[in-house]
């Protein structure tokens, strides 16, 4: 995350700044069940790779996270 301002970053997101932007949005998970969605196709693949690092674009995990069915939801009962 960006040290600098306290923001998320706008350009490229970490797996911490995935699940920062999670728990802020009221949805936190771990950091083993997100690494459990991305493997399985659940959550965004990383539109890029720094080293072994993977990394998102913000647009992309914001648009999944508006997606995602709820507990309780028609879509998750179903």
């Amino acid at each position: 995350m960006s040290e600098q301002t306290g923001d998320l970053p706008t350009d490229w997101w970490t797996t911490e700044d995935v699940l920062a932007f999670l728990k802020s949005a009221g949805a936190p998970i771990s950091r083993a069940t997100w690494a459990a969605y991305v493997s399985r196709g659940q959550a965004p693949a990383p539109d890029r790779m720094f080293g072994r690092s993977p990394a998102w674009k913000p647009a992309a995990v914001r648009d999944w996270q508006a997606s995602r069915p709820r507990r309780g939801s028609v879509e998750a009962d179903t």
